[in-house]
């Protein structure tokens, strides 16, 4: 058992909002920023997944430059030999890419106050850290700077973005380097066995593929009937390119239109066909051997048409590839790559058997050159983009330090994304450190980040909605207005108070249950009673529970929250903190000692329990103490603690490790207008929807992250009018 002190903050630097590196590798400007940092076992679900455990090693603050640390390691430990953190217990091999999600305009207050409507980020992460985090990742420099590894290769640098060398790399690769992964095909719908909408498809032979394993070219036409597309004519050419198949296919429907400009099919050609798509299936699985690789051009469609199932698979439009998902058209590749004319406009239709054939050759050339000549020799023929003169030059134009994070993940052929507003890191980072992309909504960043989640090393989304939405609202003081709703549930009115009551003598009654931050007596009722303000919500909660009816000065005594429209569903709230797995292992006690002696040896004397606890602060009369599990908590609660003839209150703990308190040092005023006006109503609902919504986006950032991703989500905190309202750090390693 552990005993947790009050989190202090330490000076840090401040990161800057963008997720990409100024131009000079000066410092960026000092502020308060450290995180919690302790054991922390996520084991939660996310539907059937069991999640991988990510244990923080106890320490006392995680810091902005311990998080660079970790992404600089996880991305650069194979080519800068970077050094482990030692807080860090993932094994190497279960990290291979970093995501990082920026809730711009979110503080900790906003995810405490809206607790309930962020399912998926309290049920899919940890809560690792807090204080201002913002992301000057790329412009940190280098925990342990390496001697010359990583920093050179003889590929252009600028070209290390290209979406060709992030998936492919550079140099020539066996044959089943260039085949669609499983997750892939998934992404790009391709039919596979057990998937929705695939059921009766056929599954051809399956086998391992080597470098001798043959190419089969495919090409289909279609036409439209009363079920929608089918397959009139379908084509397949052998390495050699010999044609080995080019069949009509009459479908089972009504045929409503022939689709002739495209297909080349008529209704004379049709009309004697008695072929059906069982007798091609047939055939193709008597053609294809177990180990035969299927080359097309967007191959999915074929083979959705054709009903079939294959496992190897390479798709030209995938293999010359660009960014954000846009494709090539096999006319454009080879009239570029192959210096060949398809699909000419003098004939009417296409000829699948030379749609094939092109797909083919363009597969085997880019097997043959490898991915990065390709690049090298057609990146302003096909691309449309001129490397230049002297990049070495440019890089120096913009005072990129050779130290720095974002220069070492780029020397060393690695890719990052910003997707966003890039008018938030305009003239910051050249694009040959960091691919960016303009997103004028969080949907637009989501619909690319799905494109694109595989090709980057690094991703940073930033989300800018909800402060978008700050912006339009009317109501003044908002984030005032959220601390002071926090506050309220730390708030208790008592009395009524015995008229020989002294202030001491109650402030003395009131002080076992915890620490107190303000108090304020109230005159003007029938009987004399006391505002009372506690610093956590554990303090509140065990004054509600012990001190209502108690008796003092043969007085009766009520503890009452304050009651109004906006404190009526605090009963929830505090139900829902109980429910925080972050805080299931803690224990809060109170009514220790006042003097530091005694109150030592009632901690010591807890130690039967665990290793020894430390008091929580002088002069403390309250302290949270972190069990084993969460069983030992709930069991200590149950039998009540004793230390001599002294008993200790005790209740789970409400407050997470990484707040120090529920009402700040100069809290603001706890008057909420109970006669809120309509507009301030509507801006109430408004700003929940937002967050609704925002949760449910990083939800679906989450589905589509790989197996093996860190992923990292950030709520940046704020400083408003001389006062630092803290944010959020979470993170999860998703399992494969």
């Amino acid at each position: 058992m552990n005993m947790r002190d009050q989190m202090n903050t330490e000076a840090e630097e401040e990161m800057e909002t963008p997720p990409t590196p100024p131009p000079s590798s000066s410092s960026s400007s000092s502020s308060s920023t450290s995180c919690c940092k302790r054991k922390s076992a996520d084991r939660l679900n996310s539907g059937s997944e069991k999640r991988r455990r990510l244990e923080i090693k106890p320490q006392d603050v995680l810091t902005v430059k311990d998080v660079c640390e970790l992404i600089q390691y996880v991305t650069l430990r194979r080519s800068h030999k970077m050094r482990k953190p030692s807080w860090f217990s993932v094994s190497d091999e279960c990290v291979s890419r970093v995501n990082v999600m920026i809730l711009d305009g979110l503080t900790q207050s906003h995810f405490y106050r809206y607790f309930s409507l962020f399912t998926h980020l309290r049920s899919k992460y940890s809560t690792c850290s807090a204080d201002l985090l913002t992301s000057d990742l790329f412009n940190a420099e280098l925990a342990t700077p390496p001697d010359g590894a990583g920093t050179h290769t003889p590929f252009p640098a600028a070209l290390m973005w290209h979406p060709v060398i992030r998936r492919f790399g550079l140099k020539r690769a066996v044959l089943s380097n260039f085949l669609l992964t499983q997750q892939e095909m998934t992404k790009h719908r391709f039919p596979e066995k057990g998937v929705c909408g695939c059921e009766g498809f056929v599954c051809t032979a399956s086998g391992s593929v080597t470098d001798s394993s043959p190419l089969y070219g495919l090409d289909c036409e279609m036409c439209l009937t009363s079920a929608g597309q089918e397959v009139t004519r379908v084509a397949l050419v052998d390495a050699s390119g010999r044609c080995v198949l080019d069949e009509l296919i009459k479908p089972l429907n009504p045929i409503i239109n022939y689709c002739t400009e495209f297909s080349g099919v008529t209704r004379a050609l049709l009309s004697p066909v008695c072929t059906r798509l069982s007798d091609v299936q047939a055939l193709l699985l008597q053609l294809l051997p177990p180990d035969a690789v299927l080359v097309g051009h967007s191959l999915d469609g074929d083979l959705r048409a054709l009903q079939l199932i294959h496992p190897h698979v390479m798709d030209t439009s995938l293999l010359y590839r660009m960014d954000f998902g846009r494709r090539f058209k096999l006319k454009h590749l080879a009239q570029v790559i192959l210096k060949r004319e398809i699909q000419s406009a003098v004939c009417v239709g296409h000829d699948p058997c030379e749609d094939a054939l092109a797909a083919l050759h363009l597969a085997q050339f880019f097997i043959r050159k490898g991915p990065g000549e390709v690049v090298q020799e057609y990146l302003q023929e096909l691309w449309q983009q001129q490397l230049p003169d002297d990049e070495e030059q440019q890089i120096s134009d913009h005072q990129h330090s050779p130290q720095s994070f974002g220069h070492a993940l780029f020397r060393s052929g690695q890719s990052a994304v910003f997707l966003g507003r890039c008018s938030e890191i305009s003239g910051v980072l050249c694009a040959q450190m960091c691919r960016r992309q303009q997103c004028s909504s969080d949907r637009e960043v989501v619909c690319v980040f799905r494109r694109v989640v595989q090709s980057y090393s690094v991703s940073v989304l930033l989300f800018s909605s909800f402060i978008n939405t700050l912006k339009q609202t009317t109501a003044s003081g908002h984030l005032q207005q959220v601390c002071a709703r926090l506050q309220q549930m730390c708030v208790l009115y008592v009395g009524p108070l015995p008229s020989d009551a002294t202030e001491r003598l109650v402030l003395k009654l009131l002080k076992r249950c915890g620490r107190l931050r303000s108090t304020r007596q109230l005159h003007y009722t029938h009987g004399a009673h006391m505002e009372v303000v506690f610093e956590h919500l554990e303090g509140a909660a065990l004054a509600l529970e012990r001190l209502n009816g108690h008796q003092l000065s043969d007085c009766t005594i009520k503890v009452r929250r304050p009651v109004h429209e906006q404190t009526l569903d605090l009963d929830e709230c505090v139900c829902e903190r109980q429910q925080d797995r972050v805080c299931e292992r803690f224990l809060y006690v109170c009514n220790l000692s006042c003097k530091a002696q005694r109150r030592e040896q009632q901690l010591q004397s807890l130690t039967h329990l665990g290793p020894p606890a430390v008091h929580a602060g002088t002069r403390s009369r309250h302290a949270f103490i972190e069990f084993a599990s969460a069983d030992s908590a709930q069991a200590a609660v149950g039998v009540g603690l004793f230390t001599g003839s002294r008993k200790l209150w005790a209740c789970p703990a409400l407050t997470p490790p990484h707040m120090s308190s529920w009402t700040p040092p100069d809290p603001p005023t706890t008057e909420i207008n109970p006669n809120a006006q309509p507009g301030e109503e509507c801006d109430e609902r408004l700003l929940e929807r937002r967050i609704r919504k925002l949760d449910r986006r990083v939800g679906k950032v989450y589905r589509a992250l790989e197996g093996n991703c860190l992923s990292i989500v950030i709520l940046p905190g704020t400083r408003v009018d001389g006062v630092d309202h803290l944010g959020l750090c979470f993170m999860h390693c998703k399992q494969t």
